[in-house]
Order: C-alpha cells, then structure tokens, then sequence
C-alpha cells in the first residue's frame, strides 16, 4: 500500500509505485452513458485536437488557433493547469462568437420584418387613396415598424460587446476585430453527430482529470491507496461524466428543436403571405396581417435561437470530451 505522502504526490516514499490504477468499475461506475441506445460497443471518440474546425467558419479557426499560438509562443510545453486555462479560453471565444453572429441574424430578422411591413405600408397607402381604409392602418404600421427597429441598436450594443470580449481573450485591445466581425455571417452549425466514446476515454481526454490525478496521487490513483484520495479523484470523474452525459442530451434536444422550428418558419412564411394577400384583396383587416408577420418575425427568431443553442451544446460537448488537448502533451508536473 502506498504511503499517504506519495498519494498526495508530496515528497517521501520514493520509489513508492506498483499496483494499479482505478477503474471506473472500482468507482463504481459504468463504462456506458446513459445516452447510449444499443450494446453495441462506442464508436471510435471524435479527434477533437482542433475541435472548432468541425465548425467548418474559417474566421473562428483563425480567432481559436490564435491563443494556441500565443500560449505555445510564451510557455513552451504547457503544464496541465495552463492547459486547463486555454481550453476554457477557446470555448469562451467560441461562445462569444457564437453569441455575435446570433445577434447578428436577429437583427437581419428585423429588416426582413421591416421590408415587408414598408410593403404592407404601401398597400394600406392604395386602399387608403381607394377609400377602402381610413389612414389608421397606415398609421399603425408605421408605428409597430418604428417600435420593432428600436431593438436594433441594442443589439448592434450587444455585437460590440461580443466583438471586445473575443478581442480580449485573444490578447488584443476591444476594438481590435469589430470592423473584422462586422460583415454578417451564419451562425456556425458544426456536424449533426458527434462519437463521444466511452466513459473510460474522459480519464485520459480531460486535462482537469488528469490534473486532479496528478494532485492526489503523482499521476496516478493506485489501487490499495487512501480511500480519501480515491473518494476525492472519483468527485472529479463524476462531475466530468455529468458534464459529459449533459452535453449531449442538450445536443440532441437542441437538434430537435432546430428541426421542429424550420417546419414552424415554413408554415410561418406561408401564413404571412397569405394574409398580405388577403388584405391587398380587402378579405382581412391590418390587425390580422400583422398577427401574421409578427408571429413569423417571432418563430425566425426562434430558429435562430435554437441554432444558438445547438452551437453552444457543441462547444460544451466538445470541451466535455476533452477539448483541444492531447493526451501525452504535458511534461511538466503542475
């Protein structure tokens, strides 16, 4: 059995080494998660050494690639908690720019709102000059088309500070990439399926869980040793699992949502153009035709909404199973 000093990887006992590591399965643990529908065995886990490329958005590569570059630039071989700390980064930039480029498509919502109201705008103006309307209904559009663009410049507020936040966590000033962020782009999608592998993958995937293992035991948690340091190591295991099982339950409801929305944004679409249609033809008044296009300027942003989160339940799950780090990247002790 090993001494406590050498479980705690502090100094004594020298040479104290032997038995063998813990198991899921001397946690008590399985090695499955619950996610998994067949018996049969996990497939191969997703290389994820540079997991924001599965993005396939070539500016967040270059934004993402540049920490990497800076923190191998200064520190050389990393030790396990700077390693921690640039993985956090790059999901952290990862979000921001997920985060810009949903605001970004909320706002071109709007102007699509806007245009077709400038539309409707117009045909209530024809019925007007017909004596079919009074000038109310053109009053009213004109109204609700001021109200809906007044959340534009909080937006555009909100993409300025996206655009800091990046900037900073890549070691520039906050204004450095606004004019670089400004041109409009898609929310990234990434893959529709990810190969999380098994349970047991997370012990050698995660940096934090080897650095937990580093701290309570040079590397190792051997079987025979401290109950308290096996006890300690398993918290660890255990959250990274929960992180783990989360991330891709939000990844799959997100995935469902995004498909239950665009048939909600077709349906949408169609309703509002049957209802412009109607109103040219004087079959339905204003108060219906912009029921329509609210609810489809409302369901457009839900759809971007969920694209948002199924973006965000990548980056989780990918940092999850273990982010951009490599087993066997680290010399260094902590």
């Amino acid at each position: 059995m090993l001494c406590a000093a050498a479980m705690l990887g502090l100094s004594g006992c020298e040479g104290a080494s032997g038995g063998r590591p813990v198991t899921l399965a001397d946690l008590g643990l399985p090695d499955r998660y619950s996610t998994d529908s067949t018996a049969q065995p996990p497939a191969q886990a997703e290389n994820l050494a540079q997991w924001w490329r599965h993005f396939d958005d070539p500016l967040l590569d270059s934004l993402i690639e540049r920490v990497g570059a800076a923190d191998s630039a200064a520190n050389g071989k990393t030790g396990y908690q700077q390693t921690v700390k640039r993985i956090a980064t790059e999901a952290a930039i990862a979000r921001s720019y997920v985060a810009l480029r949903t605001r970004q498509a909320k706002i071109e919502n709007i102007r699509a709102y806007l245009a077709a109201r400038q539309d409707d705008q117009a045909i209530a103006r024809f019925r007007e000059e017909a004596k079919l309307v009074t000038p109310l209904d053109a009053l009213q559009i004109a109204a609700d088309s001021d109200r809906v663009a007044a959340g534009i410049p909080v937006l555009e507020a909100a993409i300025a500070a996206d655009a800091a936040r990046i900037a900073v966590l890549t070691g520039q000033p906050p204004a450095a990439l606004r004019d670089q962020l400004a041109p409009i782009a898609p929310v990234p999608v990434g893959p529709a399926e990810v190969a999380s592998g098994a349970p047991s993958d997370l012990i050698n995937r995660r940096a934090d869980v080897q650095l937990a293992a580093q701290r309570v035991g040079r590397g190792k948690i051997w079987g025979g040793g401290s109950n308290g340091a096996v006890a300690a190591y398993k918290e660890v295991v255990l959250q990274t699992l929960e992180e783990a099982e989360n991330a891709q339950t939000a990844f799959a409801a997100a995935k469902a949502r995004e498909a239950a929305l665009e048939k909600a944004v077709d349906e949408a679409e169609q309703l509002a153009v049957l209802a412009r249609k109607q109103y040219r033809e004087g079959l339905t008044d204003h108060v219906a035709l912009q029921s329509a296009e609210r609810a489809l300027l409302g369901v457009r942003d839900e759809r971007v909404g969920a694209a948002a989160d199924r973006a965000a339940a990548l980056i989780d799950l990918f940092t999850a199973l273990g982010g951009s780090w490599e087993p066997g990247a680290n010399d260094r002790r902590p």
